[in-house]
C-alpha cells in the first residue's frame, strides 16, 4: 500500500475546458488567444476534411498553420517524427485532434516545443483529453509506460456535433472508464494514496466533488443520452454524459487516482479476445469487480448491473468475448491485474481474491440477463 506520510494536498486541470455544438469553427479564435503560429495533428480519419476546413478559417488571419496526419501509435519514434515535422513552424500552439492517442502524441510535441497544448477530442470515450500525461506505446502497441508533463493541457476543446454523432459504441464506453472514477477515488481515500498531481499527493474536497458528480451524472442522464445520441441528437442530457465522461473523469482520475477496476483492464487484455475491446468496456467489468472484491452493498453493486445492461456494458464473460474462458485463464488475469492498482484498495489484495471477484462479477452478469 502506498500511503502518503504528508497530507500536503493538491489539485490539477486544465487551465480552460471549452465545450458546445459547432465550437470547432471558432479553432481560430481560441488558438490565437495563445499564439500565431499553429501546428495541428490530426487523426487520419479526420485528416482531409479537417486540413481543409483549417485553411479556410484561418486564411488571410495573420497565423501560420500546418497540419500534419497522426502516424496511428503513440511511441517515442512517432512523437520524434511529429517533433521533426514541425521544426520549421517552431509551433507556439500544438493542438491534436482525434483519439487518445493522437491527443497524447500531440502532448509530448508541445512538450518538445513548450509550446500551449490544445486538445479537441473526436469521441467522448476516455478521460485523456484533461490529463497531463501521455501513454507511450511500442510500434505492436504494447503499452510501456507514461510521460508526465508539469501541466495539464492548456485548452480542451470539445464540438459536441461531433462527439454525438460518433459511433455509440464510444459515448458507452466513455460512460463505463467514468463510473471507475467515484469509486476508485473512494478506495484511495481511504488508503490516504497519491494522486497524480505531480509526484503525488493528498486528494482535496474537490477531487472527491468531481468524482461524486461525474458518478452521479452518468447514472441518471446516461441511458437518455444515449437514446438521443443514437438518433444522432446532441440533448442536455448528451453534453451533460460527454462532460463528465471527459472533464469530470479526467479530473477525478488526475486528482484521486486509479484502483481495482483499472487493475482488471489492465489484466485482462492478456486474454487476446478481450485486447480488442474498448478501454471503457473493460474498466466497466473493472467496476464490478472491484466492487465485489471490497464487499460494497448489494444496493450499489445491483444499480450498475442495472444500468450496463440498459446502456450495453459488458457484465459477463460472453460480453467481454470470452465467454469459454476456463478458471486457468480467469487465474492469469488475476495475477496480471496485481501489477497495477490492487495497492492501493485500503485492505491486501491477493490474486485469490481477484479470481473470486472476476467469477462472482459473471455469474451474478448472467443471473441478471435472465
Amino acid at each position: 500500500m502506498s500511503m502518503l506520510e504528508r497530507s500536503t494536498r493538491a489539485y490539477g486541470s486544465p487551465s480552460r475546458y471549452i465545450q458546445g455544438r459547432y465550437e470547432l469553427d471558432h479553432i481560430r479564435e481560441h488558438t490565437e488567444i495563445y499564439g500565431k503560429k499553429v501546428f495541428f495533428l490530426i487523426d487520419v480519419f479526420f485528416y482531409q476534411d479537417m486540413k481543409a476546413k483549417f485553411e479556410a478559417l484561418y486564411a488571410n488571419s495573420g497565423s501560420q498553420i500546418q497540419c500534419e496526419q497522426f502516424g496511428g501509435q503513440c511511441t517515442e519514434d512517432e512523437i520524434l517524427r511529429c517533433t521533426g515535422l514541425a521544426k520549421d513552424l517552431a509551433p507556439e500552439v500544438v493542438v491534436g485532434i482525434g483519439g487518445g492517442k493522437t491527443m497524447d502524441t500531440a502532448k509530448a510535441v508541445a512538450d518538445n516545443y513548450r509550446a500551449t497544448t490544445v486538445i479537441v477530442p473526436t469521441t467522448a470515450s476516455t478521460d485523456a483529453p484533461a490529463m497531463g500525461l501521455s501513454v507511450i506505446y511500442t510500434p505492436q502497441g504494447e503499452h510501456i509506460g507514461a510521460r508526465h508533463y508539469k501541466k495539464n493541457p492548456d485548452l480542451v476543446l470539445l464540438d459536441t456535433e461531433i462527439l454525438a454523432k460518433a459511433p455509440i459504441r464510444f459515448l458507452v464506453a466513455g460512460m463505463g472508464d467514468a463510473l471507475s472514477t467515484y469509486p476508485e477515488c473512494r478506495a484511495n481515500l481511504q488508503s490516504s494514496s497519491p494522486n497524480y498531481v505531480n509526484g503525488g499527493y493528498m486528494q482535496t474536497i474537490a477531487g472527491l466533488a468531481v468524482s461524486k458528480a461525474c458518478h452521479e451524472t452518468i447514472l441518471a442522464k446516461g441511458v437518455n443520452a444515449k437514446k438521443a445520441a443514437e438518433l444522432g441528437l446532441c440533448t442536455r442530457d448528451v453534453e451533460d454524459v460527454i462532460e463528465a465522461n471527459t472533464l469530470l473523469s479526467g479530473l477525478g482520475v488526475q486528482n484521486t487516482s486509479c484502483a481495482g477496476a483499472h487493475s482488471i483492464a489492465e489484466g485482462i487484455t492478456v486474454l487476446p479476445p478481450c485486447a480488442k475491446l474498448l478501454h471503457g468496456e473493460v474498466v466497466a467489468f473493472g467496476v464490478l469487480v472491484q466492487l465485489i472484491v471490497e464487499g460494497a452493498p448489494a444496493e450499489e453493486i445491483d444499480e450498475l448491473y442495472d444500468f450496463y445492461n440498459q446502456v450495453g456494458l459488458p457484465t459477463t464473460f460472453a460480453d467481454l468475448d470470452i465467454p469459454d474462458a476456463t478458471g486457468e485463464d480467469i487465474m492469469k488475469v488475476a495475477e496480471a491485474s496485481m501489477h497495477s492498482y490492487w495497492d492501493v484498495e485500503p485492505f491486501t489484495v491477493n490474486p485469490q481474491m481477484v479470481y473470486d471477484g472476476i467469477m462472482l462479477a459473471n455469474a451474478l452478469g448472467m443471473e441478471k440477463k435472465k
